[in-house]
Order: structure tokens, then C-alpha cells, then sequence
């Protein structure tokens, strides 16, 4: 019973930290991040300081038809960026969540 009471507090707080935001980014380098920066579109959004597995959110929009996702990150003083192309019909999507790391990204849609 209080592992039932302990996880729906746990659901609780990890949907207050996301915030509801429309675009989520998780930090799955495995390594804490000085600066992170994401462009759509031509406008771009930063947060410094973003730890290891740590999800960032944003309310930026995803313009109609497939549009490239620019993530640039810096660690150790090295910059590493990804590029990704979403579904044509992203910006309908409730919800977009992005895993990255060094070498793939994943991205899932939730309508």
C-alpha cells in the first residue's frame, strides 16, 4: 500500500515538473549539459545547465508540414548538434517528447 501511495505521488511530481509542456526534451547523453538549444522554424529556445536524463519543456510551435528540429548542445566544452524532421502532422500532436544523445534521437507524438 504505501508503494501504491509512493508511485502515485512520484507520477504526481514528474507531471508537475514537466510543466505540460507541448515539446519535452530529455537529456539522455548521460551527461550533465552547460547549454542546450533548440530551433524551429527560426526561433529557438536555451537552458543552461541541464543535468543527465533530465527533461527540459517548451511551448514553441511546430509550423504545418515537416519542419527540422535543431538540438545543440555543449558539454566539456565540446558542441555536439542533431537534426530531425518531424511527421508532417506534428503540429496537431498534443504532445511531442524527444530523447537524444550523442549518436540518435527518438521522438515520440502523442494526439
Amino acid at each position: 500500500m504505501i508503494m501504491k501511495k509512493l508511485l502515485v505521488v512520484l507520477v504526481f511530481v514528474l507531471l508537475a515538473g514537466c510543466g505540460g509542456s507541448k515539446i519535452q526534451l530529455n537529456n539522455g547523453t548521460g551527461l550533465d549539459l552547460a547549454v542546450l538549444t533548440m530551433t524551429i522554424h527560426g526561433n529557438s529556445e536555451t537552458w543552461h545547465n541541464v543535468k543527465a536524463d533530465q527533461t527540459v519543456g517548451s511551448d514553441m510551435e511546430i509550423p504545418l508540414g515537416a519542419s527540422p528540429i535543431l538540438l545543440e548542445w555543449e558539454t566539456a566544452g565540446e558542441l555536439l548538434s542533431m537534426e530531425y524532421v518531424t511527421i508532417d502532422s506534428a503540429n496537431s500532436a498534443k504532445r511531442v517528447s524527444i530523447l537524444f544523445a550523442a549518436d540518435e534521437m527518438s521522438v515520440n507524438y502523442a494526439f
